[in-house]
C-alpha cells in the first residue's frame, strides 16, 4: 500500500512547511563544508603560528615547504587577524670587538633593544677584568680564542656563533637575525615580514648578492634563518668537526654561509616587496637614495638597484655602514618625529 500526497490537502501552512523541510536539506551539507573550511584553516594557522618547540621527527621537507607557504598566503580575510596578532620571537646577534663595544653600545641603544633578545658576539675568553656592566650593560657571548677577533677569521666566527645559538637557544626563538654593529635594524618590519613566513620550515632571507656559481645574502646588510633552518644546520653540520670543514670555502662569511647551507638543501630568498623595492639595503639610505652605488653593489647584487624613491621598500627593514652618529640619528626620525593630523 503506498501513500501519495494530494495537493488539494494541503493547505498553504504545510505547503510552507514542507519548502523550509526540503530547503533545510539542501543548504545543510553546504553548511557542513563551510565550517570545515573554516576550521581546518584556522588550526593551520594556528598550528604554524605558535608552535614553541620543534620535533626533529617531524620537520617539514624543503619541497612542500612552498606549498604550504602558498596556502599561507592564500588565506582569507577572515583569517588576517590572526596573522596581524602573530609575534614571531627573534633572537638578535650581533658580531663585534673589543675595539668596537662604543658602536656595540650605540646599537643595544637604538634599534637592538627591541629583539626579543640580542646577543653581542666577541672572541675570545672573559677577560681577567670585567667589561664595566654599568657602561656596557648589554648580554655578551664570548666565543673561541682571541684569533677570532681578525677580520679574516669572521666566517669561523659565524659558525661559531650559530653552533652557540643552536646549542643554546634553538627551542627559544623562531628566527634568528645576524646584523653588524654597524647595521640599523628596523625590527617592526622585520616581524611585519616574517610574519607570512614559517619559522618550522627550512629557509633564509636577506639582500641577495651573487657569485659566478652562488647567489648569497649581504652580511651587512644583515641576514635572517628560520629556527629549521639553524637546527638542520646545527644537528647536521656544524655539530659535526668533520663536516664543518666543509664550509670553509671562503673567507667572507656570507658567501661561506651561503655554500655551507647549500650542502644541506638551504638557499636564500630574496625579500623584496610587492613592487619590488628591496627591503634589506647593504648600504646607508643616503647612498642608496642618491644612487651611490659602490662597485660591489652594481657587480655582485642580483637585481638592477634603483634610487630615489624607488630606492627602498616603504617596509624597508635594514641598512648597513651607518656611523654612529647617523644610527643615533636615524633612530631619532623614525620613533621620536610624529605627523600632525590636520
Amino acid at each position: 500500500m503506498s501513500f501519495r500526497l494530494n495537493s488539494r490537502f494541503l493547505t498553504h501552512n504545510h505547503r510552507f512547511i514542507i519548502y523550509c523541510l526540503l530547503l533545510l536539506l539542501l543548504i545543510q551539507p553546504i553548511l557542513f563544508l563551510t565550517y570545515l573550511s573554516l576550521n581546518s584553516t584556522s588550526l593551520f594557522i594556528t598550528e604554524t603560528c605558535h608552535t614553541n618547540k620543534i620535533d626533529t621527527n617531524n620537520i617539514l621537507d624543503h619541497s612542500y615547504s612552498s606549498i604550504i607557504e602558498q596556502r599561507l598566503n592564500s588565506v582569507i580575510n577572515y583569517d588576517t587577524l590572526n596573522i596581524l596578532q602573530y609575534n614571531p620571537r627573534i633572537l638578535c646577534w650581533i658580531p663585534t670587538t673589543y675595539e668596537r663595544l662604543d658602536r656595540a653600545l650605540v646599537v643595544h641603544e637604538t634599534w637592538a633593544k627591541r629583539c626579543d633578545r640580542t646577543i653581542f658576539i666577541l672572541g675570545g675568553q672573559r677577560v681577567e677584568k670585567p667589561l664595566n656592566r654599568t657602561i656596557y650593560p648589554f648580554s655578551i657571548a664570548y666565543i673561541g680564542g682571541e684569533k677570532l677577533e681578525k677580520y679574516n677569521q669572521l666566517s669561523e666566527k659565524v659558525l661559531r656563533s650559530l653552533l652557540y645559538l643552536y646549542k643554546r637557544y634553538i627551542n627559544d626563538y623562531d628566527w634568528f637575525l645576524k646584523a653588524d654593529d654597524d647595521t640599523y635594524v628596523i625590527i617592526e618590519n622585520l616581524r611585519h615580514f616574517l610574519r607570512r613566513k614559517l619559522s618550522n620550515t627550512t629557509g633564509y632571507y636577506g639582500f641577495i648578492a651573487k657569485i659566478r656559481d652562488r647567489s648569497y645574502p649581504s652580511g651587512g646588510a644583515g641576514y635572517v634563518l628560520s629556527q629549521s633552518t639553524l637546527l638542520k644546520l646545527g644537528s647536521q653540520i656544524l655539530n659535526k668537526p668533520e663536516k664543518r670543514k666543509l664550509c670553509r670555502d671562503n673567507e667572507a662569511e656570507d658567501i661561506n654561509l651561503a655554500y655551507c647551507l647549500a650542502r644541506i638543501n638551504i638557499f636564500v630568498t630574496n625579500t623584496r616587496d610587492h613592487n619590488q623595492l628591496e627591503t634589506f639595503h647593504p648600504m646607508t639610505f643616503e647612498e642608496h637614495f642618491l644612487g651611490k652605488f659602490s662597485r660591489w653593489i652594481e657587480t655582485n647584487s642580483q637585481f638592477d638597484q634603483k634610487q630615489g624613491e624607488k630606492c627602498c621598500s616603504n617596509f624597508t627593514i635594514s641598512f648597513h655602514g651607518m656611523s654612529p652618529r647617523d644610527m643615533k640619528l636615524f633612530h631619532f626620525l623614525l620613533y621620536n618625529i610624529q605627523i600632525a593630523r590636520i
